[in-house]
């Protein structure tokens, strides 16, 4: 089989996951991928997996893929056991834990000669250079939709008789690539609203730290008042939307949540405790890596070097008819198309 005017070579690669070392072969004449990213437990990643497996079977290529548990040492010593091995894939696909400190191993990717496909985080001005594309959300499209959606939400309350909204930002890591991205586009969204932005907290991704970072907000905003709840991640908004519950909050009254990503709990939304999220698909950022995979090898280049996912509003309203096409083809379902809670 050719692609980009050569011919895809047999080769054999030790895989590992979870710091244990296997050894597999790739059968012959099949383009190779080689994937490197967090762990397939976390329900966004095991959604993403099963996203570049399945598109990768339905193409013919082989695909191995390397897990880390959001560790970028142990990412990085993942890529130097492969590099050591000394037979390479066609195509690497490469999420970093994080993005700077794992330059050294995107680097050392590139200098073998094999295309790099960067996931979820968008490029910066230092890894660019050694990448040939990108794929993944739309960092301000999300943020910007949320800070709509939450503009929609004020407006209610403000009818009703309320006005002055106090808003508590949990945000990203600001060290994350898409932290910068979705923090301005979310403040330009509500420019001009009676929403104002009073804390942002950013103790880390997951639902414990959501908690851990609300819990400490509270204790310091209480006397301002928190009206309204942005979460830049919908996992790290359910934790605080327990922490504001326990302190005596009533979800959805005193206090409107909104989210992006959809990696959270679908039933908060459903019982009006969460006004609405951003739909980032990982089963369509899976899918999308495989087909930018398989344009990059069939022509040697990308009709866009950036390609994100769709990422719509989702709120009551739609929770229960939204669907988008794969890249498949198919027609897939909220529950199909995000994780965790909302079908992982």
């Amino acid at each position: 089989m050719t692609y980009f005017g050569k011919t895809i070579r047999n080769v054999s690669v030790g895989v590992l996951a979870f710091g244990a070392m296997a050894t597999a072969s790739l059968a012959q004449d099949k383009p190779s991928i080689i994937s490197f990213n967090g762990p397939a437990g976390e329900a966004y990643i095991g959604r993403f997996i099963k996203g570049i497996k399945g598109t990768a079977e339905l193409k013919g290529f082989d695909i191995q893929v390397f897990e880390n548990q959001f560790n970028q040492a142990e990412q990085d010593q993942q890529v130097q056991q492969v590099l050591a091995a000394g037979v390479l894939p066609d195509v690497f696909i490469w999420w970093p834990s994080d993005a700077v400190a794992g330059l050294g191993s995107l680097r050392a990717l590139s200098r073998t000669g094999v295309p790099v496909l960067k996931i979820n985080q968008l490029p910066n001005e230092q890894d660019k250079q050694y990448i040939f594309g990108y794929a993944g959300p739309d960092d301000r499209l999300r943020a910007r939709n949320a800070g709509y959606m939450m503009r929609e939400a004020a407006a209610a309350k403000k009818a009703s008789g309320g006005e002055g909204f106090n808003v508590l930002v949990l945000s990203y890591p600001h060290s994350y690539g898409g932290y910068g991205l979705s923090i301005n586009a979310f403040k330009e969204a509500i420019a001009g609203s009676d929403l104002t932005i009073i804390g942002d907290v950013d103790e880390g991704f997951g639902q414990a730290n959501g908690y851990k970072g609300a819990a400490k907000a509270i204790a310091a905003l209480r006397d301002e008042g928190i009206h309204f709840v942005y979460g830049m991640d919908d996992a790290i908004l359910t934790g605080g939307i327990k922490a504001l519950e326990e302190a005596g909050y009533t979800m959805g009254e005193d206090v409107i949540a909104v989210g992006t990503v959809c990696n959270g709990d679908k039933q908060l939304i459903e019982e009006g405790k969460q006004f609405g999220t951003t739909l980032q698909s990982p089963l369509h950022e899976g899918q999308l890596a495989i087909k930018m995979v398989e344009e990059y090898l069939e022509t040697g280049a990308l009709a866009n070097y950036i390609n994100f996912t769709p990422n719509p509003a989702v709120t009551a309203t739609n929770i229960d008819t939204v669907a988008l096409r794969g890249y498949d083809g198919k027609l897939y379902g909220i529950d199909e198309l995000c994780s965790g809670a909302w079908g992982g």
